[in-house]
């Protein structure tokens, strides 16, 4: 490695002197794009020339800084490259440990019994475990467990974190985890290791279908055997044997396996085989991979060996309803009937029923009746001839003739659980035995389960509407099967406008069910906006199927674009609206435009408003020519000539007042008992109010 002979305080003198050794790097780095080694040398001779040169501080203390932090980053680098990390089982110092490349945890319970170590050496900090392909395997609870490590590094004298009786999850065998610590501002990881948790979970004991024992309350769990009795009541050892299997879920898988029956060993094998022998009796199986000791090898649950009388079919009532009414010849049956099946059927452990039918297309369903362990039963009491332990129920079903999908066959299964899983049966559940109730429904012509269709052709522009029915008997082209436009009936190949009758024939997929099919071509904008219907009858009814052409075209959504534009419409009209009530409300706040319509009063005194006034400057010429409202009289008394005047002005007041609305104007003359009295106000209108009768004086007063 480069060594300097002063630290980098002594660098930062002017009179230190730097020796360089070369050595040799562990691996080849740069620093601001040259070779740490290029660039100590290279600033190492520059400092020893340019002191004997005299160069300037500055440019001496940037080579200086320069040459400072290359060594100061390889020493860095060399203590990363120094430093270990490793997982392992054992607490030991770094030096001394085994790095892991398989860690092992072993489930006992809920818990591990190892513990797993990861260890460093100073001055690494922050150690901490890491999965590094959880996300990849979508494993997400391992991450919370190998954060929740614990800090151990006091007690052990050296940096350690440890994982002791964690709970694990089965799935994370085959993830990879590594031990990571920080270091001068990065990391360092140790080598990967992969997980493998082993575990061995419960033994159970399930048949040869791997289906497990039947559960019977207050009774516990329940594998049957077939019981074959003979004369004297007793099981026959001819009856079918049973395999039963010790299923666990381990790993590794478990390889040694043990039956005890009643408690003691009886077979080392995964599966024994069981017949009536074994009725009565207790069985446990227990199974190892390793993990336990012999004499701690986890073991099942108890399961009891019971016998098994297979439930079959005794009687039925099928023969009985088919000869009487409400059924017709052939099987035939009217809509809204009422048929009530029954079936005896035995059997142990108890039997229930399923009822089942078969269609005319073959298709194989449960019948429209209550099911299994939810059916109607009604127990048949005992007797001497049959077996001990034998179960007889009689199973009801009400059946009401609705609709035309309840033709076709209809037979019972007697069934019994003797595992988990599918019931074993007789007759089968996928075909009838010998006895069955064949029903053929008929009736007026009704809507069919599936819904009408249409089959559109965009490069031709046309369309075929298809309407399902049901009838039977079924309804005869031409005149039983029509289809109504706009009120004109078409019958099968018959056109109207672009309307075309295409065709009535039989579903192929549903018994007494049909098609009918109406052809438009072209199809415009307004058909779906036509009424068109099917018309139906045969000799039990008629029957009228609606099409909505407005839904099969796309309607709705033409519908909720016209809306969407109306509503458009209407808002464009309100907003307009509501900005012009806003735009007047903002005017006659401002008294803007229009609404300015305060007028100041004007003074007519000023030469430019008497130049557009027609009138005179005194109400009457004082000149002997002028002319006179009244013929004045030569001689008169103060009083009369006052009253006068005052009449004259208040005429001429009234005429003027409808024009100019001036408000309200008083005048009030006050004459003297001795005739000089002055005027004490005056107006330009006057009306005569009053006038006093006393001798002495006179007042006049004119409102307008």
């Amino acid at each position: 490695m480069i060594i300097a002979s002063k630290n980098e305080k002594e660098l930062g003198s002017d009179s230190s002197e730097i020796v360089l050794t070369n050595g040799e790097f562990p691996r080849r780095t740069t620093f601001f794009g040259f070779s740490r080694v290029t660039l100590v040398m290279a600033c190492g001779d520059a400092l020893l020339s340019l002191q004997r040169r005299q160069i300037s501080r500055n440019t001496m203390y940037w080579l200086k800084f320069l040459l400072i932090s290359a060594i100061a980053q390889e020493r860095v680098l060399s203590q990363m490259i120094g430093a270990q990390v490793k997982i392992t089982d054992q607490p030991f110092p770094v030096s001394n440990a085994q790095q892991l490349n398989q860690v092992v945890w072993t489930m006992l319970g809920t818990s591990t019994k190892e513990t797993i170590y990861c260890v460093s050496e100073a001055p690494v900090s922050q150690l901490r475990f890491v999965c590094i392909d959880c996300v990849e395997k979508n494993i997400t609870d391992m991450v919370n467990v190998l954060n929740s490590a614990q800090d151990v590094t006091r007690s052990a004298g050296f940096p350690t974190v440890t994982l002791r009786s964690i709970a694990v999850n089965t799935n994370w065998t085959g993830a990879t985890i590594i031990c990571q610590a920080a270091l001068n501002g990065g990391t360092i990881d140790s080598a990967p290791a992969t997980v493998d948790v082993r575990y061995l979970r419960q033994p159970h004991v399930v048949d040869a279908s791997g289906q497990g024992p039947v559960l019977i309350a207050n009774q516990g769990y329940r594998f049957f055997v077939e019981c074959v009795r003979g004369s004297d009541g007793l099981c026959q050892p001819s009856g079918r044997r049973k395999t039963l299997r010790c299923a666990v879920q381990a790993h590794p898988d478990a390889t040694q396996f043990r039956w005890l029956k009643n408690g003691s060993p009886s077979g080392n094998g995964a599966e024994i085989t069981i017949g009536t022998e074994s009725i009565g009796q207790s069985i446990q199986c227990q199974a190892n991979n390793g993990l336990y000791q012999d004499g701690d090898m986890p073991m099942s649950q108890v399961v009891q060996i019971d016998p098994y009388s297979s439930a079959h079919l005794v009687q039925d009532n099928f023969a009985q309803l088919q000869a009487s009414s409400p059924f017709l010849a052939g099987n035939r049956i009217e809509m809204n009937q009422q048929v009530n099946m029954g079936c005896q059927v035995e059997g142990n452990p108890r039997p229930v029923v399923f009822w089942r039918l078969r269609k005319s297309n073959g298709e194989v369903v449960d019948a429209a009746c209550p099911q299994g362990f939810e059916g109607q039963y009604q127990e048949v009491a005992s007797d001497a001839n049959r077996g001990q332990n034998i179960v007889r129920l009689t199973a009801l079903c009400s059946l009401r003739i609705s609709n035309y999908s309840l033709s076709g066959q209809y037979w019972c299964a007697a069934c019994s659980y003797v595992s988990q899983g599918q019931p074993e049966c007789s007759p089968s559940l996928e075909s009838p035995g010998s006895s069955t109730l064949s029903v053929q429904v008929i009736g007026a012509p009704m809507t069919s389960d599936a819904p009408a269709g249409i089959e559109q052709n965009v490069r031709g522009n046309d369309a075929v509407v298809t309407v399902h029915y049901c009838a039977e008997p079924m309804p005869r082209p031409p005149r039983e099967v029509v289809f109504s436009v706009d009120q004109n009936d078409l019958q099968v190949g018959q056109v109207w406008d672009n309307f075309r009758f295409e065709s009535a024939i039989q579903n192929n997929t549903v018994p007494n069910c049909y098609l009918a099919r109406l052809q438009i071509s072209p199809v415009r904008e307004e058909d779906q906006y036509r009424q068109i219907t099917l018309k139906l009858q045969n000799q039990f009814g008629t029957k009228q199927i609606p099409v909505s052409l407005d839904a099969l075209l796309g309607g709705d959504n033409a519908v909720g674009v016209r809306l969407s534009g109306v509503w458009v419409a209407v808002f464009v009209v309100i907003g307009t609206v509501l900005f012009l009530m806003c735009v007047v409300v903002l005017c006659i706040r401002r008294s803007m435009l229009c609404f300015n319509r305060v007028k100041e009063h004007s003074d007519y005194s000023e030469p430019k408003a008497k130049a557009n006034l027609n009138t005179r400057e005194h109400l009457y010429d004082a000149s002997a020519d002028a002319p006179r409202l009244f013929n004045q009289p030569v001689e008169g008394t103060a009083y009369d000539l006052a009253v006068r005047e005052a009449y004259c002005e208040s005429r001429m007041s009234t005429k003027r007042a409808p024009l100019f609305h001036e408000g309200v104007n008083y005048a009030e003359l006050q004459l003297r008992a001795s005739g000089t009295g002055p005027l004490v106000s005056s107006a330009s209108s006057f009306s005569s109010s009053s006038t006093s009768s006393a001798p002495q004086t006179a007042s006049v007063q004119s409102v307008v």
